[in-house]
């Protein structure tokens, strides 16, 4: 049986994979063509559909991410797992950051020194007085409402079904109830994968129902958020801050609006990866635990539903 790693794995790890009757291969992306995937079964890692779709053999796909993109467009006879579970820490104080840089005005307040400016901004909100609401409550939604509930804030969720509310929420609904939820948020914090009922959920309509001088991060996908209504919106500064670690468009275009935009501020996609050595452990945990389920016949984990998505 043979499988091809894609995702980097250091020397020192490779007994993690070392399973008896696998014939592993180590390659990167950009080395992977049709050849080697004659006879792969399994793929550790993210190729392009383009090159997996003409897989004969391909019976399994582990993503390294917890996105799978256009991978929903394999065949019902390949099994899609991703590394949901790998990304919520590091994501999570990604966002908490953002939160707290906007809500302080430590943005502001850099720009002013580096103009050597002694000036007091005014006053400022606390998480402790705030209401917070998570829309989409994964792993990084979850892990998100769990640090904002821990230092005092009133924590709302919205899911795409409701299952029993955790200890950590105030309350939970559906995307049939966010309409009525915005209005009270003073955080907006979204975490939603990429879905035909997702793009550009947060139109100009949604994006004014958000209560006016509201904090909005956006960390899922950049298409739930439709950027020319974002920057109308901001035109009018309406939310007294906006942060954005996914845009509609990566890399965001040099000519985008957005760049300059007074309140918003961007990171180039990098809450996640594997910037956070503890993510990187995760996912290779991720790999190593579903390869022996595969190998002994067992369910796998994380599990990809390709119909919904995620």
């Amino acid at each position: 049986m043979k499988a091809l790693i894609i995702t980097p794995v250091p020397e020192d790890k490779k007994y993690m994979f070392s399973f008896a009757g696998l014939d592993i291969v180590y390659k990167t992306k950009d080395e992977v063509t049709a050849e080697d995937l004659k006879d792969t079964e399994i793929v550790l890692g993210n190729l392009p559909y383009t090159l997996l779709k003409e897989a004969p053999a391909l019976k399994w796909v582990q993503l390294d991410s917890a996105g799978i993109q256009d991978m929903a467009q394999l065949s019902d006879g390949i099994q899609l797992t991703n590394a949901s579970g790998a990304y919520g820490e590091a994501i999570s104080e990604h966002m908490l950051a953002a939160v707290l840089g906007m809500m302080k005005n430590l943005y502001p307040y850099y720009d002013q020194q580096k103009e050597h400016v002694w000036k007091n901004l005014g006053s400022v909100h606390t998480v402790s007085s705030s209401t917070v609401v998570c829309v989409g409550l994964g792993d990084i939604g979850s892990s998100f409402a769990r640090k904002m509930n821990a230092l005092g804030a009133q924590v709302y969720g919205i899911r795409r079904t409701v299952h029993e509310k955790p200890s950590y929420l105030k309350d939970v609904g559906t995307m049939n109830d966010l309409d009525s939820y915005l209005p009270k948020a003073d955080i907006v914090a979204l975490s939603l994968p990429e879905t035909a009922e997702t793009k550009h959920l947060f139109d100009e309509a949604r994006l004014r129902r958000i209560k006016k001088g509201a904090l909005l991060i956006n960390v899922g996908r950049g298409s739930a958020i439709d950027t020319e209504a974002l920057i109308k919106v901001m035109q009018d500064h309406w939310l007294k801050g906006v942060h954005l670690d996914v845009t509609e468009w990566e890399p965001l275009p040099k000519n985008s609006a957005l760049w300059q935009m007074e309140n918003v501020y961007i990171t180039p996609h990098i809450s996640g990866r594997f910037n956070a050595q503890a993510t990187y452990d995760k996912v290779l945990q991720i790999f190593h635990d579903n390869l022996a389920h595969y190998l002994n016949n067992e369910p796998l984990e994380h599990l990809v539903d390709k119909k919904a998505g995620y």
